[in-house]
């Protein structure tokens, strides 16, 4: 088997009729997906339509996204890959085969992907408004998804792999890669780190992967569409704030290095003050999960072979 396709389903059943007809046509791949819904709907289509799929239960629920992923991995057979895929994404056959190719070809790529576009699941329309061409981050530690919302005219094309890392929408990662990355008594199936729920485990993984100098790829090609959405309403805008911040937090403390430049250190100060105030007047709530992290003893930092200096070149100025 050369690739193990990883999905998490949280009563998506309306997703999973659209992507899986096409995920499933995917050469060479076998499907696992993990329920964390546990939803008994989602159950019978799988074993009536995709009797090959692996279903899984995780017997604590719903463990987020990092973990999910973590637990597919540690019920999966050997592969030579590993294909993270959230469940909203119409996959592009023809950009799958090419990432594909490219790591068959090029030995010393870790993590590829492709652009993304947005597709407009209401109305079933794929465009080509850019979801993401990778993520890109400054040197006060803030992350963002290139080019999204934008209209893709070619103008990222030529700069394709000027980013940090990858979004965990859709990713394909060598499985002896996360081995690599792990120090001490880490699982060697911890492809995220499992102080995360939701939320900047892509940023995590993309700056473990910095850290031992392995190379990640983004290709001009199409992987698929994606139908991205945002919470709405006032609790779950404080929930996904919260989880936001805190993981945020927690991967400064798993990354960040003395060996920065002082203008490094002195941005990433400021910005995250600049934060916690905003949030402490707007959602104190949220403020305090600063001292939650500070106070978190089972911290998995990155391990690290590359210098931080060739770290610092992958942040914009």
């Amino acid at each position: 088997m050369k690739t193990i396709i990883g999905i998490l389903s949280f009563n998506d059943l309306h997703y999973l009729k659209k992507v899986l007809p096409l995920i499933h046509k995917l050469p060479d791949s076998r499907i696992i997906i993990l329920d964390n819904a546990h939803n008994d709907e989602v159950k019978s289509f799988i074993e009536k339509e995709y009797p090959e799929i692996k279903y899984l239960r995780h017997k604590e629920g719903n463990v987020g996204f990092g973990n999910g992923h973590n637990y597919i991995l540690e019920h999966a057979p050997e592969s030579e890959y590993y294909f993270c895929l959230n469940n909203d994404i119409l996959i592009n056959p023809e950009g799958f085969e090419e990432c594909i190719k490219y790591l068959d070809e090029h030995k010393q790529t870790a993590m590829i992907s492709g652009k993304l576009y947005h597709w407009d699941f209401k109305n079933d329309k794929k465009t080509n408004i850019i979801d993401t061409v990778g993520i890109v981050g400054n040197r006060a530690h803030s992350f963002w998804d290139r080019g999204q919302g934008k209209e893709d005219k070619g103008q990222y094309d030529n700069s394709i792999n000027n980013i940090f890392g990858i979004s965990g929408a859709a990713f394909i990662i060598r499985r002896e890669v996360i081995k690599k990355m792990q120090r001490g008594s880490a699982s060697e199936c911890a492809l995220f780190d499992p102080n995360f729920f939701m939320y900047k485990e892509d940023i995590d993984l993309s700056y473990r992967l910095r850290w031992i100098g392995v190379k990640i790829i983004m290709l001009n090609t199409i992987l698929g569409w994606h139908a991205r959405t945002l919470a709405k309403g006032s609790k779950k805008t404080q929930f996904l704030a919260l989880m936001s911040y805190k993981n945020h937090l927690i991967m400064l403390r798993n990354n960040l290095s003395s060996g920065y430049s002082l203008y490094t250190r002195f941005l990433t100060f400021i910005y995250e003050k600049a934060k916690f105030l905003f949030y402490l007047v707007t959602k104190p709530k949220v403020a305090l999960e600063l001292f939650t992290v500070l106070k978190m003893k089972n911290i998995h930092k990155s391990k690290r072979t590359a210098d931080p200096k060739t770290i610092e070149k992958f942040l914009l100025k």
